[in-house]
C-alpha cells in the first residue's frame, strides 16, 4: 500500500552524520520517496520540541524531504478527532504553542492556566467565573467519598503520596490541587511512574495475564486478578462516559496501560527495567495511534514494536510493524509492484483467472452482476481490491484500495500520486489535464472523474466511487460487451 509512518529515530538515523546510519536504509527511502506517502504527526514534533532551535530546524528540514507536507494530528479542543493536513514539519512545529505545554506539565491543575481570563471576551469571563464556582463545591456533593478505612498500609501510602492531606469534605479544586504534584511527577519524572510500575507489581503476579505468558489471551486473564475487569474493561473504568467513544483517548490510554500494569515491561539492554515518564510513554502511544492509520510502521525501538503489535490485534488494525532492516528486505517487493503497460497488463490476465473471489452478487438497482475479487498484488502499490461489474452493455473492471482498518479514506497526496503513475503508464490523458493541481481541491468531493485515457476500445477512468460505496478513489476499465475484458 502507500502510505508509511516511521518513528523520529528513523528519519536520526537516516542522516549521513548519525553514528549509526544505515546507507541501505537511505537508499531504500530515496527509492520509495517520490512513489509513497511517509507520514508525520504531532508526535513527532514533540520528540523535537525540547532540541535547540538549530538542531530542531534541521531536523525538520531534513525530515520534511521525505514527510513532504503529509501530516497527521489531533484536535484536543473543538473537533476532538482525528485530522489530515498539508503541511510541512517545520510550518506544524511554527503551529504549536510548546510554551503553553511546558506550563501546563509543571502545574497541570493551575486553574488560571485551565481558565485564562481574557479582558476582550467578558461572556468568556463569566463562564470561567461559573466553572471555578462549580469546582468549589465540596466533592461530597458530586461523588461519593472514599473510603480509606479499609485501606491496607501499603494503600494507605499511595493515597497519601497521590492525594495528600485528603478529606471527604475538601472541594473539588483542593482536590485537584491536592492531586498535582503527583500528576506533575508523573508527567515529567520517571522515578514517579517506575514507582507506580512496582508498586501495581507488587499488588498483582504479572505471570497470571503478562503478554509474554499468554499472548493476546491477556486481556481476558486479567479478570482472573484483583481488579476483577478485564483489561479493555479496566481501560474504560479509567475514561470519562465521553472519552469512551473517543479512538484516540481509548487507544493511548490502552498503550500506556500496558505497561503501567506491566503487562508488558520495557527493559534496558543490562536487562533492568526502562525508566521513562508518563509523558515520554504517551508520545510512543501517539506514534502507533497515528500508524494505525497507515500501512506500515517502522521502528527499531523494541517496546514500541511490542506494544504497537498488541494495540493493532486488540483493535483489530492491520497496520504491519516492520524494523527498518524488514523495511529493507521489502523495498524491492515494493518496488517491483510499480507497473509499466506490461506488467500491468500481464499481472490482469493473471487475476481475472486466479484472483480469490470475496463476493458475487446481482444489483437490482444497476441491473448489473457484481463479483468482487482480492488482487494477487497491490497494483501501484495501491490498489487490492477489483469488480467485474457487468450490465447489459457494458462490462467493467473497477480496481481500488479497502483498507481495513479506520485509515479507509482517500487522501489529496493519494490522488496526485496516483495520476502521476497512472500518465507515466497510460500516457496523456484525453483532455490533457496532465498532472493533478491542487486547485482542484476545492472541487474534490464533488468530483467523480479525475482523468481519462483511451487504450484501443477500452475507456480508462481515475474517479471517485459512488457515496454509497464508501470513499474509494476506483480506477475502472469500461468495456463493450462485443468486447471481452482481458483474458
Amino acid at each position: 500500500m502507500d502510505r508509511i509512518y516511521c518513528d523520529s529515530n528513523v528519519y536520526r538515523i537516516l542522516k549521513p552524520d548519525h553514528p549509526y546510519h544505515k546507507p541501505e536504509l537511505h537508499m531504500a527511502f530515496e527509492d520509495l520517496k517520490d512513489k509513497f506517502l511517509f507520514i508525520f504527526s504531532d508526535a513527532h514534533l514533540d520528540d523535537l520540541s525540547e532540541s535547540l532551535p538549530d538542531y530542531r530546524d534541521r531536523d525538520l528540514d531534513f525530515m520534511g524531504k521525505y514527510v513532504k507536507d503529509n501530516f497527521f494530528s489531533f484536535d484536543h479542543v473543538s473537533k476532538k478527532r482525528f485530522q489530515c493536513f498539508l503541511a510541512t514539519p517545520k510550518e506544524a512545529f511554527n503551529g504549536k504553542d510548546y510554551t503553553a505545554v511546558r506550563k501546563f506539565e509543571k502545574d497541570p491543575w493551575n486553574f488560571d492556566n485551565l481558565f485564562p481570563d481574557d479582558p476582550d471576551m467578558p461572556e468568556l469571563n463569566a463562564l470561567n467565573k461559573l466553572l471555578k464556582s462549580y469546582f468549589d463545591l465540596p466533592i461530597a456533593a458530586l461523588a461519593p467519598p472514599i473510603d480509606t478505612s479499609s485501606l491496607d498500609e501499603k494503600n494507605k501510602e499511595w493515597m497519601d503520596k497521590i492525594l495528600p492531606g485528603y478529606h471527604p469534605g475538601m472541594s473539588m479544586r483542593e482536590l485537584m490541587e491536592s492531586m498535582s504534584g503527583f500528576s506533575a511527577g508523573l508527567l515529567t519524572d520517571d522515578k514517579q511512574l517506575t514507582e507506580l510500575r512496582k508498586f501495581i507489581r507488587d499488588y498483582v503476579d504479572r505471570d497470571k495475564y503478562s503478554f509474554e505468558k499468554w499472548g493476546m489471551a491477556f486481556d481476558e486473564k486479567f479478570k482472573e486478578t484483583g481488579f476483577g475487569k478485564t483489561f479493555l474493561e479496566m481501560v474504560d473504568s479509567t475514561l470519562g462516559e465521553n472519552q469512551k467513544d473517543n479512538f484516540y483517548q481509548r487507544f493511548t490510554t490502552a498503550y500506556s496501560m500496558l505497561e503501567v500494569y506491566n503487562i508488558t515491561q520495557e527493559r534496558k539492554s543490562g536487562g533492568g527495567l526502562k525508566k521513562f515518564d508518563y509523558s515520554s510513554l504517551n508520545t510512543d502511544a501517539m506514534h502507533a495511534y497515528y500508524a494505525s492509520f497507515c500501512d506500515y510502521l517502522v521502528t527499531d525501538d523494541k517496546g514500541l514494536q511490542a506494544k504497537s503489535h498488541i494495540m493493532y490485534q486488540l483493535f483489530d488494525i492491520p497496520t504491519k510493524v516492520l524494523s527498518t532492516q524488514d523495511f529493507i528486505n521489502i523495498r524491492s517487493q515494493l518496488t517491483g509492484q510499480e507497473e509499466t503497460v506490461d506488467r500491468f497488463t500481464g499481472s490482469m490476465k493473471y487475476d481475472m483467472k486466479h484472483a480469490f473471489m470475496i463476493r458475487d452478487k446481482y444489483s437490482f438497482k444497476s441491473d448489473s452482476q457484481i463479483t468482487t475479487f482480492k488482487t494477487t498484488h497491490y497494483y501501484f502499490n495501491y490498489f487490492n481490491r477489483f469488480q467485474i461489474i457487468r450490465d447489459r452493455e457494458i462490462t467493467s473492471v473497477v480496481f481500488y484500495c479497502e483498507r481495513l482498518g479506520h485509515g479507509n479514506f482517500v487522501m489529496y497526496r493519494e490522488i496526485e500520486l496516483l495520476i502521476s503513475k497512472l500518465l507515466k503508464v497510460f500516457g496523456p490523458d484525453l483532455e490533457g489535464k496532465g498532472s493533478y493541481t491542487f486547485a482542484e481541491n476545492d472541487h474534490a468531493e464533488e468530483q467523480h472523474e479525475f482523468r481519462r485515457w483511451q487504450l484501443g476500445n477500452i475507456e480508462i477512468s481515475l474517479l471517485n466511487s459512488q457515496p454509497a460505496w464508501g470513499n474509494f478513489l476506483c480506477l475502472s476499465f469500461d468495456f463493450q460487451n462485443n468486447n471481452k475484458p482481458l483474458n
